[in-house]
């Protein structure tokens, strides 16, 4: 028996020291190919940035990005299920909806709460990747510099390249949200090698700037929503009677605010929390962080850091803003200017909404203080988030045409755009500026005729609620456009005759 046991042991001892000799040689083999294919993905990923960076053109890169995006999004809406079980999405519905999140246009061919959670989370996906400053922040990322400078060849007169990067084709320079053309800056001589080595890492360093500032916008955000609706039963109850999760209305919320998405969980989008100012409240600054006061909150925490760690990057991002090339990093003077306009157009929103509107059904049932919140959260949501308190169908027409004008306004429009590298003698200097500051304070003939057709809403606001048959807001645009049309047909007559 003791004989037996011992062979039983050896025979045990045996085994296991091969088993453990060919697990080693099976975990060697692994290892390699485990390497050899990581190698191959490093190689193809390498290949793929490269190609990308270097070889397509920015046209090409977006409309891949969005094509791409909207078509995985509409499949993964197709396959989760929804939460109404007597909803069956058609696939060109479910299409349309991940095209307007990941393109960031708020429109939408079905009801809200008729998806699932999981579906709400892939709108949300779509809209984070589509914000305009997520879209930014890639363009950092891809953005080819040339470390030698640039050609001496085509460096006079030169246009401002459009960079391989993921950025809005924004124009910058507008006055009426006209686009004035390519800017054309000149040589750039006074970067040296070593300057031109801190103009790269100024890139890395923006590109790192912008990606904390997304990431704690949204963490901030979705903090301060998630606590306010847990200490308000009225917003609370509201998501409980709808059935949907307080951190995925706040995180839904932060995300469709900051990238003006436009796309809210429950079907009256934020019109059933108009009694709830604090909330709107809460989600104004996220909606101007990420849109038209972008270029003043990222100038400011450049400055903050720049302050605090007193780093070479960060006075070269604020003193050289043109050089690194990035839309939304302006001069300091015209990042004063764009903020100012942007100001200026909320503030003439709420005061037009509110005179007009106080009393009308557009506002009933709310205080005065409701009313106020209510009126900014609207004119800050018309350039461009799309989130609406109220019901838009029931405004006066002269604030609605104004809503539809600023709507068409870009982003970067500002009442007076700086000229920089004005290279003419000092009495000539001094009279270019003056006439280039009149001709910019004074009103387009487009502004003109919006201010006009405004202005004849206003006064005819009785007849247009009395009589919408004859004195409709259409009607007033056609008579008022006529006007202008004929003026321009008898001067073009006249000019012929002379």
């Amino acid at each position: 028996m003791a004989v037996s046991l011992t062979q039983l042991q050896n025979f045990a001892y045996v085994f296991i020291c091969n088993g453990m000799h060919s697990f080693a040689h099976v975990g060697s083999y692994m290892h390699r190919i485990i390497a050899l294919v990581s190698g191959y993905v490093h190689k193809i990923i390498a290949f793929l940035y490269y190609f990308i960076t270097f070889h397509l053109s920015p046209f090409w890169i977006q409309l891949s990005y969005f094509v791409s995006l909207g078509l995985v999004g509409s499949l993964a809406m197709m396959i989760l299920k929804p939460s109404n079980p007597a909803f069956s999405p058609r696939y060109v519905d479910m299409l349309f909806m991940s095209t307007s999140a990941v393109t960031v246009t708020g429109l939408g061919t079905v009801e809200m709460e008729n998806f699932s959670s999981s579906q709400i989370v892939v709108l949300t996906l779509l809209m984070f990747l589509g914000g305009e400053v997520f879209v930014c922040l890639l363009g950092l990322l891809l953005r080819k510099d040339d470390p030698h400078g640039i050609n001496p060849d085509t460096a006079d007169n030169r246009v401002d390249p459009v960079v391989a990067e993921l950025n809005p084709m924004d124009p910058s320079n507008t006055i009426d949200g006209i686009e004035l053309g390519p800017t054309i800056v000149g040589p750039d001589t006074s970067l040296s090698d070593g300057g031109k080595d801190l103009r790269i890492d100024s890139v890395r360093y923006l590109g790192f700037v912008v990606l904390v500032y997304v990431l704690l916008i949204h963490a901030i955000g979705s903090l301060l929503i998630l606590l306010y609706i847990a200490s308000v039963s009225s917003a609370r109850d509201v998501l409980k009677v709808k059935s949907i999760h307080i951190f995925l209305f706040s995180w839904s919320a932060t995300v469709s605010s900051f990238a003006n998405g436009g796309l809210i969980p429950t079907n009256e989008n934020m019109a059933i929390f108009n009694v709830n100012p604090g909330l709107l409240l809460l989600m104004i600054p996220q909606i101007l962080a990420g849109n038209t006061l972008f270029p003043l909150f990222l100038r400011s925490v450049i400055w903050a850091l720049r302050r605090c760690s007193k780093a070479a990057e960060f006075e070269y991002l604020l003193k050289h803003s043109r050089d690194i090339r990035f839309d939304h990093l302006l001069p300091n003077l015209r990042a004063a200017f764009l903020s100012l306009t942007v100001l200026s157009f909320i503030a003439v929103m709420v005061v037009l909404s509110c005179s007009l509107d106080w009393n009308s059904a557009v506002f009933d049932g709310l205080d005065s203080y409701q009313k106020i919140v209510s009126a900014l959260f609207m004119a800050v949501n018309t350039r461009h988030a799309g989130e609406n308190s109220i019901d838009v169908s029931l405004l006066s027409p002269a604030v609605l045409v104004l809503f539809i004008v600023m709507m068409y306004l870009p982003s970067s429009t500002t009442f007076l755009p700086i000229q920089e590298n004005d290279a003419s003698p000092g009495g000539n200097k001094k009279n270019k500026r003056k006439r280039r500051l009149v001709q910019m304070l004074i009103l387009s003939p487009l502004s003109c005729v919006v201010i006009f057709i405004i202005v004849i809403c206003i006064t005819e606001r009785r007849k247009l609620s009395r009589d919408p048959l004859n004195f409709s807001t259409l009607n007033i645009i056609f008579e008022v456009m006529s006007i202008v049309l004929m003026q321009w047909i008898w001067k073009c007559g006249a000019l012929n005759r002379l």
